[in-house]
């Protein structure tokens, strides 16, 4: 790699896991505010979609007119904003930094998951992976004060333990987005479509249930609302330029930078405190998530040398 593309991997990489890092505490923002997760998924997927297709079409045309693009748009939204969903009622119990320890291991999920269909062979060194996040991930979910003599459900937190389904969820999302995309289509009309299906898809519950809510918004939720709509607009640019330039082995290595950054903000934000389990935890994952990457960029290097 040229000295002006290890430039361009460390800022863009650094900028990547800033936005993964700041993305659960605004998240958690919208929630304190009073904003739905309706109003959140449905109005944002309008607002990243339009501003998307603005920035795509300034590099050239961005056709939308494709009847497989945009099921596999719709599909992309409903299983990407399930667990997105679910994260943001999950998000108000539970503190940033364990919530982004515990999505961090999505990685990890979508290797086993691929490993029982059939899309992957077995590695050692990814079952130590998943072993390794795995229990790292349990560390935060059992509830250590609870061990002696407690129930299965005064060991585990309910709300932790519903946390665990957003890496699979989200694992499946890109199992799907993997196997399904269309076929010639670019990063930037892929986008587009995703973002806006999700403003399609869940605009008639929005209208249907939070409709008067949304309107009554105070000024603050609205400011917040456009503010996480305009990061995630950076954030997708700078997801796409990544996986373009430098590959997904080295864009994965964002979630390592979140997950440090997400301890940090919640500590400085939200004074969440910071003790020994979450340090050990966080290792224990971050360390899943480099030999998962390590396996990753193993096994392409040895596709390439056949």
């Amino acid at each position: 790699m040229s000295a002006s593309s290890r430039v361009g991997l460390v800022p863009n990489l650094l900028g990547l896991g800033l936005f993964w890092a700041i993305s659960p505490v605004m998240t958690k923002h919208l929630a304190t505010l009073g904003v739905s997760p309706l109003a959140t998924i449905s109005l944002s997927g309008f607002g990243v979609g339009i501003a998307l297709y603005s920035v795509w079409r300034l590099r050239g045309p961005v056709p939308l007119a494709d009847i497989k693009l945009w099921l596999f748009g719709i599909g992309c939204a409903v299983l990407l904003n399930m667990p997105f969903g679910i994260s943001l009622i999950i998000i108000g119990h539970v503190p940033v930094s364990t919530y982004s320890i515990i999505t961090s291991t999505t990685p990890l999920f979508g290797y086993g998951l691929a490993l029982t269909i059939g899309m992957e062979r077995f590695s050692w060194t990814r079952a130590a992976a998943i072993a390794t996040g795995f229990i790292g991930a349990a560390i935060l979910v059992i509830e250590p004060t609870a061990l002696s003599g407690g129930t299965l459900f005064s060991v585990l937190d309910p709300w932790l333990l519903g946390s665990l389904s957003l890496p699979f969820f989200y694992a499946l999302y890109h199992l799907f987005a993997s196997h399904y995309w269309p076929k010639g289509r670019d990063a930037g009309a892929v986008s587009v479509v995703e973002s806006l299906a999700s403003g399609f898809v869940f605009l008639p519950a929005l209208l249907l249930v939070d409709a008067q809510s949304t309107i009554e918004l105070p000024l603050p939720a609205w400011l917040a609302l456009g503010a996480v709509t305009l990061m995630w607009v950076i954030e997708r640019i700078t997801f796409f330029n990544l996986v373009r330039h430098f590959g997904p082995v080295s864009t994965v290595q964002a979630v390592n930078l979140a997950t440090v950054g997400a301890v940090a903000l919640g500590a400085l934000i939200y004074s969440e405190p910071v003790d020994g389990r979450l340090i050990i935890s966080g290792i224990l994952v971050l360390t899943a998530v480099w030999l998962n990457s390590r396996a990753e960029k193993h096994r392409k290097s040895l596709v390439e040398a056949t």
